[in-house]
């Protein structure tokens, strides 16, 4: 009984989000932005700064409850003109620090991000150096396993 119930309710929550929004990359900058204020206010005992930092918040979760996708889109678009390229670098950096925590639990391989495709290239441990060929590309590079 409980389980119909719960699975009506994820029905009708996917039927209400499917015409809305959703997370896009600025939706991702402003909620980011409304924790470090308020990390900040936590620290400096400002209410002022909770307020500016509850505001980009809000304006993010406006933004992912918003029905008018054309406007969001025109939004995302003019950010990422001028933040596109620190967002792929972002996730360059973590995709590499997610790659080199891989490396050091794994004891077989090392992993290797290729600088042009970012593509994920396993080599076994304990060739020393050696020239990596990305499949993808076929960038080559030289790495130390």
């Amino acid at each position: 009984m409980f389980k119909k119930y719960v699975n009506m309710f994820r029905e009708d929550m996917k039927y209400a989000m499917s015409r809305r929004c959703g997370l896009d990359e600025l939706n991702n900058f402003l909620m980011l932005l409304g924790f470090i204020f308020v990390l900040i206010a936590l620290f400096t005992h400002k209410w002022v700064i909770v307020l500016i930092g509850a505001f980009f918040v809000v304006l993010c979760y406006i933004r992912v409850f918003s029905t008018q996708l054309d406007k969001r889109k025109s939004e995302n678009d003019f950010y990422m003109k001028y933040m596109g390229r620190v967002v792929e670098f972002v996730s360059y950096v973590k995709l590499i620090v997610k790659m080199k925590i891989k490396s050091i639990k794994d004891q077989e391989y090392v992993y290797f991000v290729c600088s042009t495709c970012k593509q994920v290239i396993r080599i076994p441990k304990g060739k020393n150096k050696i020239s990596i060929r990305c499949p993808k590309c076929g960038n080559t590079f030289i790495k130390r396993t």
